[in-house]
């Protein structure tokens, strides 16, 4: 029997982007053949590759990551070439992952007759109040929101990542349902960790600090959300432990060298995920506090689950579905 052949497309090298590999290696188990387009905007990676049965071929269009000019200039050029690929690819169904490779599967179904699903991760408009690190909705940010249902409606399956949990506050599910993308079409996948790298991972040799720690695991992409951390851990004496890197790193580490040096802080740098779980032993609470945006009150982050699976207490948005996933969750 013929298998499916399902082709992702995605904006960064898939370096691996665990929630695209967790996809894409469920399908790749469940018969289906998987192909992922991947946008290599560093040049630095192999162009063809095989990772755990998924096909991984890349496109190499050089732009800088955190430069939203250079992101914009070089994003029609990827459309370009990766629609030219797509052209003559031989795939059953396309499955576009955030707003930023949609296009092409509008394209494709169009030009192609191809079943399209649109994988939502984020809702794209608000990437514009993370910027600003507070909630906005400006002119650019309508146009962009408009845009983006219009995809939504005319895909076939859109993906979401949260839906309500039966509490006060609703999920990507229900804001997509509220402008119009028809209920029925919309599919949640959360974005939990996968159990066996939670159980069955590398050990580090790596000591728990005898202070309270509160640690950060995860790209550091916002400063503000941070200020309130610093001045808990200078007043209780606590140790902070950053594990992650990202385009805001140099300036928190900046903010703790220059505004908080009495506090005892500690920053790893980028982590293997497969490594990750062993930084989790080190910290007595996790925090995943955001600026709050659309996106992050609807959101629940993989690092909230998987706090939840370690047994690890976590501090997150007040006012947010990530609220009722831990009152909920006790």
């Amino acid at each position: 029997m013929k298998r499916t052949r399902v082709v992702m497309t995605l904006s960064n090298p898939f370096k691996v982007d665990p929630r695209v590999y967790k996809e894409a290696l469920t399908l790749v188990n469940g018969g289906y053949e998987v192909t992922i387009l991947a946008w290599d905007r560093e040049g630095t990676h192999p162009l063809r590759e095989i990772v755990d049965g998924i096909k991984v071929e890349r496109i190499r269009v050089r732009a800088k990551y955190g430069s939203i000019i250079g992101f914009v200039v070089a994003l029609p050029l990827f459309y370009i070439v990766a629609l030219i690929r797509l052209l003559k690819m031989d795939f059953d169904v396309i499955h576009t992952h955030d707003f930023d490779t949609a296009p092409l599967g509008a394209l494709i179904k169009l030009l192609r007759g191809k079943t399209w699903i649109f994988d939502i991760h984020d809702i794209y408009f608000t990437r514009i109040s993370l910027l600003k690190e507070r909630s906005s909705m400006g002119i650019l940010q309508r146009i962009l929101m408009k845009i983006e249902l219009l995809h939504a409606k005319f895909a076939d399956i859109v993906i979401v990542v949260t839906r309500s949990l039966g509490g006060k506050y609703g999920g990507f599910k229900e804001f997509y349902i509220k402008l119009g993308v028809p209920p029925d079409k919309i599919r949640v996948v959360w974005n939990t960790p996968r159990a066996s790298m939670f159980l069955n991972y590398p050990k580090l040799n790596l000591k728990k600090p005898s202070k309270f720690t509160i640690g950060y695991i995860g790209s550091i992409r916002t400063v503000s959300n941070f200020i309130p951390l610093f001045e808990l851990a200078k007043k209780r004496g606590y140790k902070l432990l950053f594990v992650g890197s990202g385009k805001s790193k140099k300036a928190v580490e900046r903010i703790a060298r220059e505004g908080f040096p009495e506090v005892d802080v500690e920053f790893t740098g980028g982590v293997p995920y497969e490594l990750i779980p062993n930084y989790y032993r080190l910290c007595d609470v996790l925090y995943s506090y955001f600026p709050p945006t659309e996106n992050v009150n609807r959101t629940i982050t993989v690092k909230v689950f998987e706090s939840a699976f370690v047994g690890v207490p976590v501090i997150v948005n007040a006012e947010s579905l990530m609220e009722d996933f831990v009152r909920l969750n006790n």
